[in-house]
């Protein structure tokens, strides 16, 4: 037996029955229109600013004595005979100079090149430890454990992944005259006997890392180790926990001793011990 549904009658509702289905369906389809509205809404944005904590590269940018320094030449700047305006120019330096990062095969055999840090670890909590009057005092001054415990009487512990930032004042003050920032102005092995600034204590850091786990440490100077450092001890302590290292950070003085947060975007060096890197901070309201 074959049935035609389209000759199947209708249900019949009472206009009273109709007019109750029609708002039910009304009220269910603006409620799914309000939920997916909410859902796609952005949240709203965090209120704060940004601070740049980069040194733009060129020739007076602060480099290791005996690293290549930063050079930039001109390939080309006019008009072309097309009659279109073309610029372009070529750079060559070290890894390590300038606002740069360090990554952990720089100090440890069979550390992490800069390509294989994933993003998500260059961004992390920033905790800023004031010792401008230590180092003013003192060019050669080591951070101790002790400066840690003095912020967090202050601040409260560290948080866990943070960025620990040694703000010597001597790099946010004087860069970029080489004198001032690393004791001298000579180039080659003949500045390493001249070298002077203020580093991170070995002991600190191995606290740092073991008691508080944090990403990595950064500093206004050319080296997380003082000058005078004959066995980067810092270095390889951070390295060899796979931790990471900033150098030559700008506007310290901007920034406050904890509440902001640390983004570090360094250039991405196939197989790079480190490389040039953009750093800022966001901070909050």
């Amino acid at each position: 037996m074959r049935i035609d549904i389209f000759s199947l009658a209708a249900p019949r509702f009472s206009r009273q029955s109709s007019f109750v289905l029609a708002t039910l369906l009304l009220s269910v389809l603006s409620g799914l229109v309000a939920f997916s509205l909410g859902a796609c809404r952005p949240e709203p944005a965090r209120q704060g600013k940004l601070l740049d904590m980069t040194y733009p590269f060129d020739e007076t940018s602060i480099y290791w004595p005996t690293a290549k320094p930063f050079q930039l030449t001109k390939v080309f700047w006019g008009m072309t005979e097309g009659s279109y305006w073309y610029a372009s120019n070529e750079f060559a330096a070290s890894e390590h100079g300038g606002t740069h990062a360090d990554a952990p095969i720089h100090f440890a055999q069979g550390g992490r090149t800069i390509d294989q840090v994933p993003l998500e670890e260059w961004v992390g909590p920033a905790v800023k430890i004031d010792v401008t009057a230590k180092c003013a005092a003192n060019r050669n001054y080591l951070l101790q454990t002790e400066d840690i415990h003095a912020w967090e009487k202050r601040n409260g512990r560290i948080p866990a992944n943070a960025w620990v930032i040694m703000f010597t004042g001597i790099g946010t003050v004087h860069y970029p005259d080489k004198k001032a920032v690393l004791g001298t102005d000579k180039s080659g092995p003949e500045a390493l006997p001249e070298l002077s600034f203020p580093g991170f204590s070995a002991e600190a850091v191995d606290f740092l890392i073991k008691e508080r786990n944090i990403k990595g440490i950064a500093i206004d100077t050319p080296s997380i180790d003082y000058g005078q450092s004959k066995d980067f001890k810092v270095h390889q302590v951070l390295c060899a926990a796979e931790k990471l290292a900033l150098e030559n950070i700008a506007n310290l003085d901007q920034l406050p001793e904890k509440g902001a947060t640390l983004y570090v975007i360094p250039m991405l060096i196939k197989n790079g011990t480190g490389a040039p890197a953009r750093v800022f901070a966001f901070l909050p309201k």
